[in-house]
């Protein structure tokens, strides 16, 4: 009786260990099934934001172009000089809207948790070295258009009027682009978080 006592509770114990690590297995199997999936949504919203970003990125830049173009042979002083830098900088912004639309399409959408993530830390890391290169673009144009008020250089004040213009749409453009964008970052990094295991059941929260 004995035996049959020991045995009993022998063969409960493998039970009961059998439960857990299928309970343990189950749960990192839709662990990692909940991030892949989260991961290509991610991936694609990011993939929208870059696509709409250079879209409204190419418009301005298609819009300066053409205003600049007509502003140019159309007026004099400082103003003539205003319109000139706008159209040459923005043929610049138009082949970095077409470039970067380009490269958005191109993104790998398939790919696993890790590289999606990487992808949009790199994204993000872009968007950030850009701020401050826009805020020191306004910076150089605010010292140039003042450098051209003191030694009446119609040239130096609209070159400085227009870099102090472009430089403060793209400043506010890649700061929204990263704020918009950064959301979608953080949603992917609190999926791990959002996944619990209370020993009986799985819980996933969204």
């Amino acid at each position: 009786m004995t035996q049959y006592h020991f045995c009993y509770k022998i063969n409960k114990l493998i039970l009961w260990l059998r439960l857990i690590s299928f309970l343990a297995l189950s749960q990192n199997l839709l662990h990692a099934q909940n991030r892949e999936i989260h991961s290509q949504n991610a991936l694609k919203e990011s993939q929208n934001i870059q696509k709409s970003g250079m879209i409204v990125l190419g418009s301005w830049a298609t819009l300066n172009i053409f205003s600049g173009s007509i502003g140019f042979f159309n007026s004099s002083g400082n103003v003539k000089y205003f319109h000139q830098m706008n159209s040459a900088w923005n043929l610049v912004n138009l082949g970095i809207a077409g470039f970067g639309y380009r490269g958005a399409t191109r993104l790998d959408l398939s790919v696993d948790y890790n590289s999606a993530l990487k992808e949009l830390q790199s994204f993000e890391r872009i968007l950030f070295i850009n701020t401050v290169l826009d805020l020191a673009y306004v910076g150089t144009g605010a010292w140039l258009w003042k450098r051209g008020l003191n030694k009446s250089s119609d040239r130096q004040i609209g070159y400085g009027k227009s870099l102090v213009l472009q430089g403060g749409f793209l400043l506010v453009f890649d700061a929204a682009l990263y704020l918009i964008h950064q959301k979608r970052t953080q949603s992917l990094l609190q999926i791990s978080e959002n996944l619990q295991f209370n020993g009986t059941s799985l819980v996933i929260s969204f």
